[in-house]
C-alpha cells in the first residue's frame, strides 16, 4: 500500500502530527491520534488487493472512524475537531461518489481522498498547538 512518494509523505506527516498530539496535548487530542493511527493502520490490514475496486474494509474503517469523530465532537467542542470530522465526512462521501461511478479513475478517488485526509492533519495539528499555548500559558500564570 505505501509504494508511492506522496502516500509516504502522507503517513510521515500524520505520524509526525499525532506524535505532537501525544507529546503535547491534552488528554483530547491524545485521544484523537490515538484513533486516527488505529484508523490507519485497520486501512491497511483491510486494505483489498485490486485498486480498481472498491475498497469495502476501508469504507467501513472510514465510516466508523467517522462516527468516533463525531463522537467527539459531541464531547468536546474544540472548533478543530468539528473540522475534522467535516473532512472525514468528505473522505466518505469520496468513497460514496466512487461506488455510485466507478468509471472515475482510481487516481481521482485518491487524490480526493489524501486532500481530506491531510486536511484532517492540518485540523489536528491546530488542536496541538492550541492545547500546546493553553499549558503554556497556564504555566506563567
Amino acid at each position: 500500500m505505501i509504494n508511492i512518494l506522496p502516500t509516504q509523505l502522507a503517513t510521515l506527516a500524520m505520524f509526525a502530527v499525532c506524535a505532537l498530539a501525544l507529546l503535547l496535548g491534552r488528554r483530547f487530542e491524545r485521544l484523537v491520534a490515538v484513533a486516527t493511527i488505529a484508523a490507519w493502520m485497520l486501512s491497511a490490514v483491510v486494505h483489498g488487493p485490486d485498486n480498481d475496486a472498491v475498497q469495502w474494509g476501508i469504507f467501513t474503517v472510514d465510516l466508523v472512524y467517522l462516527l468516533v469523530l463525531i463522537g467527539f465532537a459531541v464531547f468536546d467542542r474544540p472548533l478543530w475537531i468539528l473540522f475534522m470530522a467535516a473532512f472525514q465526512l468528505l473522505v466518505v462521501l469520496t468513497h460514496v461518489v466512487f461506488m455510485t461511478d466507478m468509471t472515475l479513475k482510481q487516481w481521482a478517488f485518491f487524490s480526493a481522498y489524501y486532500l481530506w485526509s491531510d486536511a484532517q492533519l492540518v485540523a489536528l495539528a491546530v488542536g496541538v498547538a492550541q492545547a500546546w499555548w493553553g499549558k503554556r500559558r497556564a504555566g506563567r500564570s
